[in-house]
């Protein structure tokens, strides 16, 4: 375990640089849609949460968060530096615990990333209803009343897929974390058609759990049914196949990495 964290540590290092930039550029990107957004005439008044959904915000977080995730890949893959990729592989610890740490950092980079989300969204309020308020009184002569953001939290239907309710949609969220993270530093693993068939074995597995996630939300509104029975069945189990044999296929690809 120590080995592992203190390899964590070093994967961190490696990557924060490019992560920091990474945070900083969505930060103002959002910051720079939404007050757009909310200066449009037509949108006037309707909210940050209408605002986030119509500036397709929570599209580009997806994309921040898959490229944090995929920051955090192995030194092997790293043709730049020679030195980190020899260090990284001939460290005296097995290909399951450097598989590990680096799975680590990129979900712990990935979990960064929601709570930047939730920081901003929080922030964002203020300039937000400030623009509004400047923008009514300039139109009709009065400030906008003033909004609640508790509400337009909840109103948010994009960013309620982060927020779990239930113990299933938490449980779900938590596997869609660690897959991706998984998933994410196959990609960065492999080479060639490799790297195409682990990108092709990541869709498929976004896709499933894109439909356990409409799965839960419908049994939660209206109950199980025989339909959501049949999907689960044959969801989860190619999801679980397909982890695992990313999974096995990861750890090959560093045994066949390693120096004789």
């Amino acid at each position: 375990m120590k080995a592992m964290l203190s390899l964590a540590g070093w994967n961190w290092r490696l990557a924060r640089r490019s992560y920091g930039i990474l945070c900083a550029v969505f930060a103002v990107e959002q910051l720079a849609v939404l007050l757009f957004e909310a200066s449009r005439p037509d949108q006037l008044g309707m909210g940050l949460a209408t605002y986030y959904q119509s500036g397709l915000q929570f599209q580009v977080f997806g994309v921040v968060f898959l490229l944090a995730g995929f920051l955090a890949g192995p030194a092997v893959s790293d043709h730049k530096r020679a030195k980190c990729s020899y260090t990284w592989l001939t460290l005296p610890i097995s290909p399951a615990l450097r598989l590990a740490a680096q799975v680590l950092t990129a979900a712990v980079l990935q979990l960064g990333v929601v709570a930047l989300q939730f920081v901003l969204y929080i922030l964002y309020f203020f300039p937000v209803q400030a623009m509004e308020s400047a923008r009514a009184l300039e139109r009709f002569g009065m400030s906008m009343p003033a909004q609640n953001l508790y509400e337009q939290l909840l109103l948010n239907g994009d960013l309620y897929w982060l927020l779990p309710r239930r113990p299933l949609q938490l449980v779900l969220l938590v596997v869609t974390w660690l897959a991706s993270a998984l998933l994410l530093i196959c990609v960065r693993l492999h080479r060639g058609w490799r790297r195409g068939v682990a990108v092709v074995i990541g869709v498929i597995c976004a896709v499933c759990c894109g439909v356990l996630f409409h799965d839960e939300q419908y049994l939660a509104l209206y109950g199980i049914n025989e339909a959501l029975v049949e999907d689960f069945v044959r969801v989860v189990p190619v999801l679980v196949v397909l982890v695992l044999v990313s999974l096995v296929w990861a750890l090959r690809a560093i045994r066949r990495a390693e120096p004789a």
